[in-house]
């Protein structure tokens, strides 16, 4: 008789080890049709087409925007200011507006407003209008130039930057989105 060299059940009783391993890959593989029912069924839930829509604003829209404005112009009035279409005074009237605490980060629909008004200021600069754009994640209220996919959405630009804290001077973000969108402009690249 030979001795065994090992002494572990898996060597000594390999049947076992063959039992065990059958049940292991048959587990996993009833997880993964478990987890591949579940990922079919949040997935068939959702359109995973990403469908754009372009459409002009709605008389809604287009009180609620004007609002918004007025909103913004009560508050440049506690500064002793108004809104006067000029980018360089509006945008400094806004960043007083933040600096001096009259509109709280905790404010959305004031720091939207200030975000309406902003979107004024790049549409006038860069010959862009006011639109709807729906797509799969909702609607939003957003800038397009008519000749071209480009899109912006300055209504957010301010609130989500100073909810989280940045302290990004308003100027600075208005140069920078007139520089980065300015060339995807029809006869931009040459515009200074």
């Amino acid at each position: 008789m030979v001795p065994q060299l090992s002494t572990t059940d898996r060597d000594s009783q390999p049947h076992n080890a063959i039992r065990s391993h059958y049940l292991a890959n048959r587990v996993g593989k009833l997880c993964l049709l478990g987890l591949l029912a579940v990922y079919s069924t949040l997935s068939a839930g959702q359109d995973t087409d990403l469908e754009i829509r372009i459409e002009p604003l709605t008389a809604i829209d287009q009180q609620f925007m004007s609002d918004q404005r007025a909103r913004v112009e009560q508050l440049a009035n506690r500064l002793g200011r108004n809104l006067s279409g000029q980018a360089i005074r509006d945008i400094d009237t806004l960043q007083r507006l933040l600096d001096d605490g009259l509109v709280p980060s905790t404010d959305t629909l004031s720091l939207q407003a200030m975000g309406v008004v902003f979107g004024d200021l790049l549409g006038s600069q860069l010959g862009m209008g006011w639109i709807v754009y729906r797509d799969n994640a909702g609607r939003s209220r957003a800038l397009s130039h008519r000749d071209t996919d480009v899109t912006l959405f300055p209504m957010t630009m301010i609130s989500r930057r100073y909810q989280s804290g940045s302290t990004r001077r308003l100027q600075s973000l208005y140069d920078e989105t007139v520089a980065n969108t300015r060339p995807q402009l029809p006869g931009g690249k040459w515009l200074p």
